[in-house]
């Protein structure tokens, strides 16, 4: 039998492939010494300067093109891996030969996974956010693009992968898309949309129910009223109650926070440690929504009964800004609307609104046209009614302070005023307890409408002594 020849040996070495592996058993830990010096320099004679250096790589001339460049130069430190950021470019990889020697053969680049961790689905995006992602990959990447409906907001190189978007304030679906890009070609990419927030001002108002606190004398203990116990006038109609529960009616909540400039620091802190007790003692079927702002959302959520998405707006929010107080209460009594159970709002402001397009009097119109209860836990503030801003003067501000308390007191809700800001995480563990001990009354109204669609409400209970806090009427038209 003829010697075979080394060419023929080499192809029979190629053709007869195992398992691959990145770092071979042997010699792994080898000192590259320096690595600079390659980019720019043909592949093949990077390989044979490691070679001179002591690793055992073959390969043939029909994988490694004379042409072949080195444009990115090497970053590891040892002989292994810089012979993988040499090779990866064009497609190649190593496989272990007999004694140790490194077979130079066709390799596809390595996956790149890519998760969107900010925004979630369960998110508004409005104004500035964070748009976070996650990637995973053992090839070194070259780049991270961060788009926003098929435009690219931000181009990252480096971990971590996380931006701030200003989004602006529109009321659109957003696809958030990461797209990475690795140095030897691959790419990997993930997205995420969130959608727009729908705003509806039709509800069902065939069953009227009446969210009604009982306030017992001091000193006389809790006692449960009973049906019998309750009579309710429709514009001085008696009606007949076909529904009556106490305390278990699931709790529907929007937390409406001021992040303005005015509560910076402490006063934040605070805001955000009681709105965290409060949603620590939502039970199953209650749901809630977030919703920070100044003079724009500066985070919002879906309604959801799942803590995680709820608390995690809550973090790194930064005061910012004038307040849009009028606007977004609002627009939580527009959401409130699309929402079954107990409907609440519960705002956290100082009450003096600033920059809103919407006046006091819009928000007592919707507040007339929706059964949502608004517990106002109010910051002290010397300015409080005695303040001019550009858009109104000293009297049109008391106008719009007064017409916040209207709204509240026509709710059926009541103002919780603070003596300092350590009162917070009290004052919301006080509106939880009192919505756990409210009765339900429903009925199906039986007086015809008055010419305005006006009906006021009148409730009675048995025992005396004890006052009664509850919406006192409502308009259907």
């Amino acid at each position: 039998m003829n010697k075979p020849s080394a060419i023929a040996l080499l192809i029979l070495l190629l053709v007869s492939v195992g398992p691959i592996s990145s770092e071979p058993p042997t010699d792994a830990a080898l000192d590259a010494g320096h690595a600079s010096g390659y980019r720019g320099d043909r592949l093949i004679d990077a390989l044979g300067d490691l070679q001179a250096k002591g690793m055992r790589v073959l390969y043939s001339s029909d994988l490694v093109d004379p042409e072949m460049m080195v444009e990115r130069e090497p970053t590891a430190s040892s002989l292994h891996r810089i012979l993988d950021q040499l090779l990866g470019p064009h497609g190649l990889g190593t496989q272990i030969g007999p004694r140790g020697s490194l077979l130079v053969v066709r390799r596809p680049p390595p996956p790149i996974w890519v998760t969107v961790q900010s925004p979630t689905v369960s998110d508004a995006a409005f104004g500035e956010i964070d748009f976070a992602a996650k990637v995973v990959s053992s090839e070194e990447i070259d780049r991270v693009e961060f788009l926003i409906n098929d435009e690219v907001v931000a181009t990252l190189r480096q971990p971590p992968f996380h931006t701030r978007v200003d989004v602006g304030e529109e009321n659109i679906a957003r696809e958030f898309t990461v797209r990475a890009i690795g140095a030897w070609g691959a790419s990997g990419t993930g997205s995420m949309s969130t959608r727009r927030l729908e705003f509806l001002d039709e509800f069902d108002v065939n069953l009227r129910q009446v969210f009604v606190t009982v306030v017992r004398p001091v000193g006389e203990a809790r006692t449960k009223l009973r049906r019998e116990d309750f009579r309710i006038l429709d514009n001085r109609t008696e009606q007949k109650l076909v529904t009556f529960e106490r305390g278990d009616v699931p709790i529907t909540a929007v937390l409406l926070l001021d992040a303005s400039q005015s509560m910076q620091g402490r006063n934040l802190e605070a805001a955000v440690d009681g709105s965290k007790a409060f949603l620590g003692r939502l039970n199953t079927l209650d749901e809630a929504m977030v919703m920070l702002f100044s003079d724009r959302s500066l985070a919002a959520t879906h309604f959801s009964n799942e803590r995680r998405p709820l608390l995690a707006q809550l973090a790194n929010t930064r005061a910012t800004g004038g307040t849009a107080l009028n606007d977004h209460l609002y627009a939580s009594l527009k959401l409130l609307d699309q929402r079954q159970g107990r409907r609440v709002a519960i705002l956290l402001s100082d009450g003096a609104d600033v920059v809103s397009a919407l006046r006091m009097e819009d928000v007592l119109w919707k507040v007339r046209r929706t059964d949502a209860l608004i517990y106002w836990i109010r910051l002290q503030n010397q300015d409080e009614d005695s303040f001019a801003s550009a858009w109104r003067n000293f009297e049109a501000n008391a106008h719009e302070w007064e017409g916040l308390k209207q709204a509240v007191g026509e709710s059926g809700g009541r103002i919780e005023t603070l003596s300092g800001i350590e009162d917070i995480d009290q004052a919301f563990e006080g509106i939880m307890s009192e919505l756990r001990e409210q009765y339900v009354l429903g009925y199906y109204p039986e007086a015809p409408e008055n010419d305005q669609g006006r009906h006021n409400i009148k409730i009675e209970v048995a025992q005396p002594g004890y006052k009664l806090r509850y919406r006192e009427g409502y308009f259907t038209k």
